[in-house]
């Protein structure tokens, strides 16, 4: 695969611009998908993120910038590991306790979400974010981001004052970026940058696409590795399970607003020939979606809290069964056709 921007890239391979979604500690379920990826013989080419997808492609980018693939599969595993090492839950990764451990664990955690939001103001380490600081200065080399051989990246943070998305750039991004585009408004305080404050990127571009298509990276496939499912099989009934479920759907509104906008307009994109050069390029990239499994979600929304690194493990391995299986069934119509369109997506239903 390319390790950098070049313009003499092979043009037989397909040139893949990846889309992360955010879903906090699920996000290493995203490191596997990525992992399984840098194993094809495809060239990533531009990559967007918000939240933990924000850190899976900061991770991703900086180190194939620094070391190719070789360099992007350690710079995401030290991330991850990073996160786990400096876990509060740390002490909980073992084996005894029987099989009432887990259960009761994962009530705890419901638990601790749900009475965060009333005492996070008091804990100035939580509101500031210092934690995930720590993650990022230790285990991601930002000068990275800013050399000739580092793929475009754009990662998202919502602005505060309008709830419009403000997308980050190569240069532009810090460790507060990062912060903005992971942060949580009923645990963390707003991360201010240039006189505006910004909360979590999912609120209003989870991932951001546009860039990927139009912003002359010549792409010619997207892909969107989900991590939050559009739907689930049964409503929650706990109150934990249903301020998670309405978490999941708020983030999730931004993405198919988009998917259902692109793919129907790429459909007349297609058949109308049109001199705009942005619907040519969406006219010429195909479009794909790696829905996230039902064992993700199925997991339960205390599990993207559980930082312990044996459920870290867990969920990468969900992610590289799940990738393996989706090239398996789709890799073929990379640069043929898209797998991702309109009736793929949930539709309104009419009273």
């Amino acid at each position: 695969m390319s390790e950098c921007r070049s313009s003499s890239s092979d043009t037989s391979k397909p040139r893949l611009a990846l889309a992360l979604q955010g879903g906090g500690a699920h996000g290493a379920y995203g490191w596997g998908v990525l992992e399984r990826l840098l194993e094809e013989d495809i060239e990533i080419v531009a990559v967007s993120g918000a939240s933990a997808g924000a850190l899976n492609g900061t991770a991703l980018v900086a180190g194939l910038a620094d070391g190719g693939r070789a360099g992007a599969l350690a710079g995401l595993e030290r991330l991850w590991k990073a996160v786990a090492d400096g876990s509060p839950l740390r002490p909980f990764d073992h084996q005894w306790g029987g099989p009432l451990f887990e259960p009761w664990f994962r009530r705890s955690l419901e638990l601790s979400k749900m009475m965060g939001r009333y005492v996070a103001h008091l804990s100035p380490q939580l509101r500031e974010m210092r934690a995930l600081r720590r993650v990022v200065a230790s285990s991601i080399d930002l000068n990275a981001l800013t050399r000739d051989t580092a793929l475009p990246l754009y990662i998202a943070a919502t602005a505060v004052s309008n709830g419009a998305a403000r997308l980050f750039g190569n240069d532009e991004i810090t460790v507060d970026a990062i912060m903005a585009s992971a942060c949580l408004p009923d645990l963390f305080a707003a991360v201010t940058i240039d006189g505006e404050d910004y909360w979590d990127g999912g609120f209003s571009a989870n991932p951001a696409l546009e860039p990927l298509i139009f912003d002359g990276h010549g792409a010619t496939d997207l892909l969107i590795v989900q991590i939050t499912p559009f739907a689930v099989e049964d409503a929650p009934t706990s109150l934990g399970g249903i301020i998670g479920r309405m978490s999941d759907i708020g983030f999730n509104a931004c993405l198919l607003r988009d998917l259902k906008a692109l793919t129907e307009i790429q459909t007349i994109a297609r058949t109308a020939r049109s001199s705009d050069p942005a619907m040519q390029a969406l006219a010429a990239t195909n479009l794909h979606m790696m829905p996230a499994p039902p064992a993700l979600a199925e997991r339960g929304s205390a599990s993207k809290l559980d930082t312990r690194w044996s459920k870290l493990q867990e969920l990468r391995a969900l992610g590289r069964a799940t990738a393996d299986a989706w090239l398996d069934g789709n890799a073929d119509q990379f640069r043929r056709s898209s797998t991702l369109t309109d009736d793929d997506l949930p539709e309104a239903v009419a009273a």
